[in-house]
């Protein structure tokens, strides 16, 4: 795919975001992805690309939406203390990109434990050139160089995309932003009910946009409230429905103001605002709708933040729309890893015999799969068959797998079915239930901790349990990595598969 070729070529010829900013959620992971990003850049930022990662210290989060404003805010900061005015650079015609990463990735538990905590680092099938060796790119890596492409079309804008998902857009990402505000999305014609179900569009903000390119947005409705709202009036869907992807781009001047709104409440650092109900939604709505659907969600004052956005908006150039959309199509192509079953699905969507496979495979340069169907990548395997399964830096006597994703592995042998074997080492042979997932997390100096749990189970449900084969809860798992450096493990994880010796039957 073209757009895809423009993606892999952004960062090398500098057409990606001129400013990159990384939401992360502690000071060491600041420190990792400062240094990870540097040192791919070319890769994945432009070669003279600004790189810059902060950490969100907020007490009980901030929510997306002050989080963003937050977090530029500190990008601000820190850049004012290398000689370099962001916002002014914004105002000349930047391209600035805010990636978060932040918050547990209970759903993909146990991986981000996997990682020491720091989930954007989860590793997928391609591999950059990093510090001189061959490394599995990350997730945040790869949202990078996906979004880069809209690059050309956002100088003096702001775009805002979380760490965890891919999309590729079938629709021309060089389109100009034509409002303050750009919420992506798929968009297409009012479903029916039913359609409404089997795509689960009650499970995401939704997006409404009129003939003239108008949007409205309302958060997480079900069909009867939707097909209530256009019957009122209240939503226009004759240039389209659909599904938020959540992503947004916004005008420095929508910035500013935002930023100067918010100054108290990010000085002292309190409150908890998600862009949806509390930006986007009372900038769209009439009052009596705002204040409905606030009302049911427990809301308190609707009326009065709805006011207060109104006269902020007030201090913005009428000539320009509030709230627009940017359809990615609505057969774009999205791959969500934070959780999973998606990415165990994403692993066996790579080797695909379909447009959507093949697109995957361009997208992260992976090569075709075998006459078994699988793809080996960086492996040393004495003998053995693997059966649709894709599998990364693994050295073992013998596999006997189907339908696995194993991204990296240190063992005499393994088998399994529909399986996740992840940064594993075992001194024994591995068997793995079907459906079942292993993935271990190294605690520097020298522990190493093996957490098992199965595909369906959601971690979040299981958070504060210690499942059956766990020798602690995801819970204590995850506090005892807060105090463990990133970089560090991760050196300690690399120097322990380099030492490993498989046996003489390698290859």
């Amino acid at each position: 795919m073209k757009i895809i070729e423009q993606m892999l070529s952004a960062a090398q010829y500098n057409r990606g975001m001129d400013i990159v900013i990384i939401s992360t959620t502690s000071a060491m992971q600041e420190v990792y992805w400062q240094q990870r990003l540097e040192a791919s850049k070319g890769q994945i930022a432009n070669r003279s690309g600004l790189i810059l990662a902060v950490h969100e210290d907020w007490p009980g989060g901030a929510g997306n939406g002050l989080g963003t404003l937050y977090c530029l805010q500190k990008a601000v900061e820190r850049a004012k203390s290398t000689g370099v005015d962001l916002l002014q650079r914004l105002r000349d015609g930047a391209s600035l990109a805010i990636y978060h990463t932040a918050g547990k990735g209970t759903r993909l538990a146990p991986l981000p434990a996997a990682e020491n905590n720091n989930k954007p680092a989860v590793k997928l099938p391609g591999m950059l050139h990093i510090d001189g060796a061959q490394r599995p790119i990350t997730i945040l890596e790869s949202v990078i160089r996906q979004t880069s492409v809209y690059a050309p079309a956002r100088a003096g804008y702001v775009s805002v995309f979380w760490g965890d998902q891919i999309f590729i857009p079938t629709t021309d990402p060089a389109r100009q932003p034509r409002a303050h505000v750009e919420i992506l999305c798929q968009l297409s014609s009012f479903p029916s009910e039913q359609e409404w179900q089997t795509r689960g569009l009650q499970n995401y903000g939704l997006i409404a946009v009129d003939a003239a390119g108008n949007a409205r947005q309302a958060e997480k409705i079900s069909y009867g409230q939707a097909k209530k709202l256009l019957v009122d009036g209240v939503i226009n869907a004759d240039g389209g429905i659909g599904p938020s992807i959540g992503s947004f781009t916004m005008s420095a001047l929508m910035t500013e103001a935002l930023l100067a709104e918010f100054a108290t409440e990010l000085a002292q650092k309190q409150g908890k605002m998600d862009t949806d109900p509390h930006f986007w939604m009372p900038m769209a709505l009439p009052l009596a709708t705002y204040a409905e659907v606030m009302q049911a969600k427990g809301a308190k004052e609707p009326a009065a933040h709805h006011a207060r956005i109104r006269r902020m908006l007030e201090t913005l150039p009428a000539q320009q729309a509030v709230l627009g959309a940017m359809d990615v199509g609505a057969d774009s192509y999205w791959w969500d890893y934070g959780q999973l079953t998606g990415y165990h699905g994403n692993c066996m969507r790579l080797l695909r015999d379909d447009e959507e496979g093949r697109a995957m495979r361009q997208f992260f340069a992976a090569p075709e799969p075998d006459e078994n169907g699988a793809i080996c990548i960086g492996c040393t395997i004495g003998r053995g068959r693997a059966f649709d399964s894709l599998l990364i830096d693994v050295a073992c006597e013998s596999v006997a797998v189907a339908r696995a994703a194993v991204v990296g592995l240190r063992a005499p042998s393994l088998e399994g079915q529909g399986i996740i074997v992840y940064q594993h080492l075992s001194r024994t042979a591995v068997t793995v239930e079907d459906g079942g997932v292993i993935a271990d997390s190294v605690l520097p100096p020298d522990e190493r901790v093996s957490m098992h749990t199965q595909i369906g189970r959601h971690g979040g449900d299981d958070w504060h349990e210690v499942l059956a084969g766990n020798p602690v809860s995801y819970d204590t798992l995850h506090k005892r990595n807060h105090a463990i450096d990133p970089l560090a493990a991760e050196q300690l994880a690399i120097a322990q598969f380099a030492s490993y010796q498989t046996g003489p039957s390698d290859g």
